[in-house]
Protein backbone atom coordinates (compact mmCIF):
# COMPACT_ATOMS: atom_id res chain seq x y z
CA UNK A 1 0.00 0.00 0.00
CA UNK A 2 1.69 3.67 -0.77
CA UNK A 3 2.20 5.72 2.17
CA UNK A 4 0.00 7.91 3.88
CA UNK A 5 0.31 11.75 2.18
CA UNK A 6 1.04 13.91 4.50
CA UNK A 7 -1.88 15.76 6.50
CA UNK A 8 -4.61 12.80 5.60
CA UNK A 9 -5.90 11.06 8.62
CA UNK A 10 -5.74 7.25 8.57
CA UNK A 11 -9.00 5.66 9.53
CA UNK A 12 -9.26 1.70 10.56
CA UNK A 13 -11.92 -0.55 10.28
CA UNK A 14 -13.71 -1.07 13.31
CA UNK A 15 -16.41 -3.90 14.63
CA UNK A 16 -19.83 -3.39 14.60
CA UNK A 17 -21.70 -4.27 18.12
CA UNK A 18 -24.60 -5.92 15.67
CA UNK A 19 -24.95 -9.78 16.12
CA UNK A 20 -25.99 -10.13 12.05
CA UNK A 21 -22.38 -8.09 11.79
CA UNK A 22 -20.46 -9.60 15.00
CA UNK A 23 -17.90 -11.46 12.93
CA UNK A 24 -17.13 -8.81 9.68
CA UNK A 25 -16.11 -5.12 10.08
CA UNK A 26 -17.89 -2.34 8.57
CA UNK A 27 -17.13 1.07 8.47
CA UNK A 28 -18.82 4.06 8.44
CA UNK A 29 -17.56 6.93 7.16
CA UNK A 30 -19.05 10.35 7.94
CA UNK A 31 -19.23 12.72 5.19
CA UNK A 32 -19.01 15.45 7.81
CA UNK A 33 -15.73 14.13 8.69
CA UNK A 34 -14.28 14.44 5.67
CA UNK A 35 -11.54 17.59 5.40
CA UNK A 36 -11.75 20.07 2.93
CA UNK A 37 -7.91 18.37 2.09
CA UNK A 38 -9.53 14.81 1.50
CA UNK A 39 -9.28 12.29 3.70
CA UNK A 40 -7.06 8.89 3.48
CA UNK A 41 -8.43 5.47 4.45
CA UNK A 42 -5.90 2.94 4.31
CA UNK A 43 -6.79 -0.89 5.69
CA UNK A 44 -8.29 -4.11 5.19
CA UNK A 45 -11.07 -6.28 5.07
CA UNK A 46 -11.65 -10.23 5.41
CA UNK A 47 -12.57 -12.29 2.67
CA UNK A 48 -15.86 -12.76 4.51
CA UNK A 49 -17.66 -9.37 3.02
CA UNK A 50 -18.19 -10.89 -0.35
CA UNK A 51 -20.66 -13.79 1.68
CA UNK A 52 -20.25 -16.13 -1.69
CA UNK A 53 -21.80 -18.97 -2.17
CA UNK A 54 -18.47 -21.63 -2.18
CA UNK A 55 -19.63 -22.67 -5.55
CA UNK A 56 -19.41 -19.17 -7.10
CA UNK A 57 -16.78 -18.69 -10.48
CA UNK A 58 -14.97 -16.38 -7.38
CA UNK A 59 -13.57 -17.20 -4.80
CA UNK A 60 -11.88 -14.45 -2.48
CA UNK A 61 -8.66 -16.25 -0.77
CA UNK A 62 -7.66 -13.97 2.12
CA UNK A 63 -7.88 -10.08 2.98
CA UNK A 64 -8.67 -7.40 0.86
CA UNK A 65 -6.90 -3.92 0.95
CA UNK A 66 -7.54 -0.68 -0.03
CA UNK A 67 -5.62 2.47 -0.30
CA UNK A 68 -8.29 5.33 -1.08
CA UNK A 69 -8.39 9.06 -1.11
CA UNK A 70 -12.17 10.85 -0.65
CA UNK A 71 -12.81 14.08 -1.43
CA UNK A 72 -16.54 15.00 -0.95
CA UNK A 73 -18.01 18.05 -3.13
CA UNK A 74 -21.75 19.03 -3.19
CA UNK A 75 -23.69 15.88 -3.63
CA UNK A 76 -20.51 13.50 -4.87
CA UNK A 77 -17.84 11.96 -2.94
CA UNK A 78 -15.38 11.02 -5.20
CA UNK A 79 -12.64 8.18 -4.11
CA UNK A 80 -9.42 7.27 -5.86
CA UNK A 81 -6.48 5.13 -5.32
CA UNK A 82 -5.72 0.89 -5.07
CA UNK A 83 -7.73 -2.25 -4.60
CA UNK A 84 -5.93 -5.11 -4.29
CA UNK A 85 -6.57 -8.75 -3.08
CA UNK A 86 -6.55 -12.46 -3.40
CA UNK A 87 -8.91 -14.18 -5.28
CA UNK A 88 -9.70 -17.86 -7.51
CA UNK A 89 -11.24 -17.58 -10.73
CA UNK A 90 -13.06 -20.05 -12.56
CA UNK A 91 -12.11 -20.27 -15.76
CA UNK A 92 -14.92 -19.36 -18.39
CA UNK A 93 -13.73 -22.26 -21.02
CA UNK A 94 -12.11 -25.08 -19.32
CA UNK A 95 -13.93 -24.73 -15.52
CA UNK A 96 -11.03 -25.26 -13.37
CA UNK A 97 -9.81 -22.10 -10.83
CA UNK A 98 -7.18 -20.82 -11.16
CA UNK A 99 -5.12 -17.80 -8.68
CA UNK A 100 -6.01 -14.29 -9.69
CA UNK A 101 -4.46 -11.50 -7.90
CA UNK A 102 -6.56 -8.43 -8.32
CA UNK A 103 -4.53 -5.41 -8.20
CA UNK A 104 -6.12 -1.80 -9.44
CA UNK A 105 -4.05 0.72 -8.80
CA UNK A 106 -5.62 3.84 -10.84
CA UNK A 107 -8.89 2.77 -9.19
CA UNK A 108 -11.68 5.46 -8.78
CA UNK A 109 -15.12 5.55 -8.51
CA UNK A 110 -17.68 8.59 -7.63
CA UNK A 111 -20.63 7.76 -4.91
CA UNK A 112 -23.37 10.47 -5.55
CA UNK A 113 -24.98 11.23 -2.35
CA UNK A 114 -28.86 11.02 -1.60
CA UNK A 115 -30.62 13.84 0.45
CA UNK A 116 -29.56 13.59 3.69
CA UNK A 117 -27.22 10.81 3.16
CA UNK A 118 -25.13 11.68 6.25
CA UNK A 119 -22.83 8.32 5.73
CA UNK A 120 -21.53 5.63 3.79
CA UNK A 121 -20.44 2.24 4.32
CA UNK A 122 -16.67 1.81 3.02
CA UNK A 123 -16.99 -2.12 3.52
CA UNK A 124 -20.47 -2.71 1.05
CA UNK A 125 -18.53 -0.16 -1.50
CA UNK A 126 -15.06 -1.88 -1.27
CA UNK A 127 -17.42 -5.76 -1.86
CA UNK A 128 -19.18 -3.77 -5.17
CA UNK A 129 -16.18 -2.11 -6.19
CA UNK A 130 -13.94 -5.70 -6.31
CA UNK A 131 -16.93 -7.26 -7.95
CA UNK A 132 -17.48 -5.01 -10.47
CA UNK A 133 -13.71 -5.01 -11.50
CA UNK A 134 -12.88 -9.07 -11.63
CA UNK A 135 -12.94 -10.18 -14.91
CA UNK A 136 -16.42 -11.46 -15.43
CA UNK A 137 -15.31 -13.97 -18.52
CA UNK A 138 -11.71 -15.29 -17.24
CA UNK A 139 -9.48 -17.57 -18.66
CA UNK A 140 -7.05 -19.26 -17.35
CA UNK A 141 -4.51 -18.83 -20.00
CA UNK A 142 -5.54 -15.09 -20.17
CA UNK A 143 -5.45 -14.01 -16.34
CA UNK A 144 -3.54 -17.38 -14.72
CA UNK A 145 -0.54 -18.29 -14.84
CA UNK A 146 -1.13 -21.46 -16.88
CA UNK A 147 -2.61 -22.68 -20.60
CA UNK A 148 -5.70 -23.50 -20.42
CA UNK A 149 -6.45 -27.04 -19.17
CA UNK A 150 -6.33 -30.24 -21.77
CA UNK A 151 -10.17 -29.70 -21.60
CA UNK A 152 -10.40 -27.13 -23.96
CA UNK A 153 -7.70 -27.89 -26.12
CA UNK A 154 -10.47 -28.82 -28.83
CA UNK A 155 -11.61 -25.05 -28.94
CA UNK A 156 -7.94 -23.58 -29.77
CA UNK A 157 -7.07 -26.65 -32.26
CA UNK A 158 -6.91 -25.90 -35.89
CA UNK A 159 -8.89 -28.89 -37.98
CA UNK A 160 -6.59 -28.38 -41.09
CA UNK A 161 -7.37 -30.22 -44.02
CA UNK A 162 -6.57 -33.71 -42.51
CA UNK A 163 -10.24 -34.76 -42.09
CA UNK A 164 -11.08 -35.00 -45.21
CA UNK A 165 -13.37 -37.14 -47.64
CA UNK A 166 -11.81 -40.83 -48.39
CA UNK A 167 -12.47 -40.31 -52.19
CA UNK A 168 -10.64 -37.66 -51.67
CA UNK A 169 -12.99 -34.40 -51.78
CA UNK A 170 -12.57 -31.84 -48.94
CA UNK A 171 -14.61 -31.50 -45.74
CA UNK A 172 -18.12 -29.15 -46.36
CA UNK A 173 -17.73 -25.78 -45.80
CA UNK A 174 -20.86 -25.37 -44.15
CA UNK A 175 -23.97 -27.53 -42.29
CA UNK A 176 -25.66 -27.26 -45.18
CA UNK A 177 -23.45 -28.67 -47.56
CA UNK A 178 -23.09 -31.64 -45.60
CA UNK A 179 -27.19 -31.36 -45.50
CA UNK A 180 -26.88 -31.85 -49.06
CA UNK A 181 -24.96 -34.77 -49.34
CA UNK A 182 -27.13 -36.57 -47.81
CA UNK A 183 -29.38 -38.40 -49.98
Amino acid sequence: MPDTPPGFPIVTPRKTATLAEARTPTMDILIADIPEEGLHLEGEFPASIFALDPEDSIRPCGPVRYAIDVHAFDDVLSLEGTLRGPFQLQCNTCLEYFDFDADFTDWGTDLELEDGQRSFNLRELVREEFLFELPSHPRCDEFGSRACCPKAEYLTEDPGTEDSDPEGEPPSDTAWDALDQIE
